[in-house]
């Protein structure tokens, strides 16, 4: 996934650049003194090159989000045991006629038996129900968690 978002940021840079430049070009040579159809193909290459930019550098963000959070709640967060309740395809997403899993355990926090939901799972990972995994809990949220599947 990263390798995608790097390639949709590159691209989008590029042809940013090519449409800027296009425009720069133009206007250094006088010949787009008022608004025509000349200006189509540089706003063309402008606009999709400031989308796939937007993109690219979005997924990039989100990625680095997701890390740090995993990070500082593998760092800091409380370590607590939980047993898988259910185990099923996310028929939402479908990259090469393939669905991720999502692992649904339940674990006592408080005193009170709450259910935790994991992150996509691509791997060849089998679970079953009952088996116990680790889950990091936020000390002051328990809404901040991170299941450890093991990828």
């Amino acid at each position: 996934m990263k390798l995608f978002s790097i390639i949709f940021l590159s691209i989008g840079v590029l042809f940013a650049f090519i449409g800027l430049g296009w425009f720069y070009f133009a206007l250094v040579d006088q010949e787009f003194t008022e608004f025509s159809e000349q200006w189509i193909g540089p706003m063309v290459f402008t606009f999709i090159g400031l989308l796939f930019s937007l993109i690219g550098g979005g997924l990039l963000y989100s990625q680095a989000r997701q890390k740090a959070r995993r990070e500082y709640l593998l760092r800091s967060g409380r370590k607590v045991r939980a047993a898988i309740s259910n185990v099923y395809y996310n028929t939402s997403i479908r990259i090469n006629n393939r669905h991720p899993q999502l692992v649904e355990c339940v674990a006592e926090i408080s005193g009170q038996k709450k259910t935790f939901k994991s992150h996509n799972v691509w791997g060849p990972a089998q679970f079953t129900v009952g088996q116990e995994i680790v889950l990091y809990v936020d000390t002051q949220d328990a809404s901040n968690y991170w299941v450890d599947v093991g990828e």
